[in-house]
């Protein structure tokens, strides 16, 4: 097996384009026919703020072991430079055009490119499966965009509605406490200065409808998988609801798996991933066989 990382932008890193990805490849074993592999892509979560390690290489080596080539990418977070929409999203559609471009070198089926992410990540994932083709994303790489297209997208436990959680969050009436050593703000204050910087403007109504994936699918949205858990409190089941209603009025093949508990944060639930969540990890370990069912069906592996 082949392990590198690269700068995505360029030969090195910039800290206006610091992303990065690292590529495991799987080798050609001598005296095979076996084609190209089709190839998986994975943004981790983490808040936006850093990517979660237990949602990359696990990850990579599950897809490893069922005929992927794998690379998980290092999109830009608030920690290494603007991670503002659509910041995050075009360092993925950069990723899909890059997998395509150098598709006969890395053994890839370009016609076999799945994007998977989880929470943060799967936002970042279901903003390009809902907008390659009508939002910012291609023109910010210099791509086509069919050349930006994931021809399937995985969705674990995602974001999906910032105005959906900005709501559930402001609830509390204690929101409106100031909060020590932040100048006088408030939690509703710190709040919606997180938002305005991942979602690249003013927390407004108009402003999270607008870059919210339920409110971009079509019927050009690739096949979808989402799975989530009834009690994740961070990226609650509600808010998938509304966004598997609208690939079901628009055509999407999808599946949506929400099971009876998990919370948050699971990854691919075995035992690379564990850390004192065995219980519930079983709940949910039953999505990695589902997800790929599915793409067998979508006729990637």
């Amino acid at each position: 097996m082949i392990i590198e990382q690269h700068a995505l932008w360029g030969e090195e890193t910039t800290p206006v384009y610091p992303a990065t990805y690292t590529a495991y490849l799987a080798d050609k074993l001598p005296n095979t026919t076996t084609g190209p592999r089709p190839a998986v892509i994975i943004c981790g979560g983490g808040g936006f703020t850093h990517i979660a390690a237990h949602e990359q290489e696990p990850v990579a080596f599950e897809f490893l072991n069922r005929g992927f080539q794998a690379f998980t990418l290092d999109y830009v977070t608030s920690s290494t430079g603007d991670v503002s929409y659509p910041n995050p999203q075009a360092d993925l559609a950069k990723m899909v055009a890059t997998v395509r471009l150098n598709a006969s070198e890395w053994n890839v089926d370009p016609e076999k490119v799945v994007a998977i992410g989880f929470s943060a990540g799967g936002f970042i994932c279901a903003s390009l499966a809902t907008e390659w083709k009508s939002g910012p994303f291609a023109g910010l790489t210099g791509a086509r965009p069919e050349d930006i297209r994931p021809d399937a997208a995985i969705l674990c436990y995602p974001v999906i509605d910032f105005a959906y959680l900005r709501d559930q969050q402001t609830r509390d009436p204690r929101i409106d406490l100031r909060v020590p050593k932040t100048g006088g703000k408030t939690g509703r204050d710190l709040l919606n200065d997180f938002l305005s910087m991942v979602t690249g403007g003013e927390a407004t109504d108009e402003h999270l409808a607008r870059i919210c994936p339920a409110t971009n699918v079509s019927r050009n949205t690739p096949p979808t998988f989402v799975w989530c858990a009834a009690d994740d409190k961070t990226a609650p089941a509600a808010q998938v609801y509304p966004f598997a209603r609208r690939m079901a009025e628009e055509g999407v093949v999808h599946e949506l798996h929400v099971f009876s508990e998990g919370a948050h944060g699971l990854s691919v639930a075995n035992r690379n991933t564990e850390s004192e969540n065995v219980e519930r990890q079983q709940a949910v370990h039953a999505w990695v066989d589902l997800a790929f069912d599915f793409l067998a069906r979508q006729g990637i592996c």
